[in-house]
């Protein structure tokens, strides 16, 4: 089904168009996220986030079948606004910033899921329905305003966030059509053919192991360099597999055109700063095979 009809249904009430639309970008917004924050928890946060400003502000997509540039407009806002407050960004007027929602009754009113959206609402508790109010549905936006609002330090306004967000992404994952369970039936065959990837790779560090998982010209990045073709990125990969480095695939997310893995190295007792623990590999793919690995260290 394509986006714009997704974006139809999904304004008619029908939560599972919503979560199928949201569940098709989430491979892809995570990947954004992780190479702007360069951190699973804060990508994972900074997409659930997404999904809740979807959630509360989908009527205001103005082109149904561009809601994909909008979704990524909305995580790009999310990511630099995190690292502002992190102190990793430097402000820039040119920095599109979330437009003030009005009041939370003409906002849901104005969308058929008002009914869902307030139902999982009244399901939090007091404190966490409050918060979410204020940053959702009122000019009290900020973590600072919100605090004030509600009498808490500012570091529990940003937990009742992280709580609220979670528990709504997960009600959106729970409302499962046909293509969602297409979706989590691509993961785990993904997840299954990177595990038998790593598995034979660890046992036999060999070049053919890659030959249907890479494409011949597969471009590789991360922060210390660049290869250019399956020969070379598995010989560098296969040279750090021989010293006794093992890969541990701890999270995976898939859709048509990417594959992203959360990774953990551990590295042997005498090389134990051969490769950094954690990382993130982003599979650009093309005709099933990764043309394009981005590494990130997480």
């Amino acid at each position: 089904m394509s986006d714009a009809a997704l974006v139809t249904r999904s304004r008619a009430g029908e939560v599972d168009a919503l979560a199928a639309l949201l569940e098709r970008y989430r491979p892809a917004l995570y990947a954004a996220a992780i190479a702007l924050l360069r951190s699973r928890e804060e990508a994972l946060d900074a997409v659930q986030e997404t999904f809740v400003v979807a959630l509360v502000k989908l009527e205001s997509v103005r082109d149904p079948a561009a809601v994909g540039g909008w979704l990524h407009r909305v995580l790009r806002n999310t990511c630099l606004l995190r690292l502002r407050r992190n102190g990793r960004e430097t402000p820039s007027d040119d920095v599109e910033l979330p437009v003030v929602v009005p009041a939370a009754d003409e906002a849901i009113d104005r969308l058929a899921l008002r009914d869902w959206v307030w139902t999982a609402i009244n399901l939090l508790s007091p404190d966490d329905r409050v918060t979410v109010m204020l940053r959702y549905f009122s000019r009290c936006q900020s973590y600072v305003d919100i605090a004030s609002v509600t009498g808490v330090p500012v570091g529990t306004v940003r937990s009742r966030l992280h709580r609220v967000r979670s528990q709504l992404s997960s009600a959106l994952q729970r409302a499962v059509n046909g293509s969602e369970l297409a979706a989590l039936n691509l993961e785990q065959s993904r997840r299954s053919e990177w595990e038998d990837f790593y598995a034979e790779l660890h046992e036999a560090p060999v070049p053919h192991t890659y030959r249907t998982t890479y494409a011949p010209d597969v471009e590789v990045t991360d922060r210390a360099g660049r290869w250019r073709g399956v020969s070379e990125w598995s010989a560098h990969e296969r040279e750090a597999i021989e010293v006794g480095v093992r890969a541990h695939i701890v999270g995976l997310a898939a859709s048509r055109d990417f594959t992203v893995l959360d990774i953990d190295f551990t590295n042997p007792a005498w090389a134990d700063d051969h490769c950094p623990p954690r990382s993130t590999f982003v599979h650009h793919l093309a005709e099933g095979r990764s043309r394009r690995l981005d590494i990130h260290y997480v």
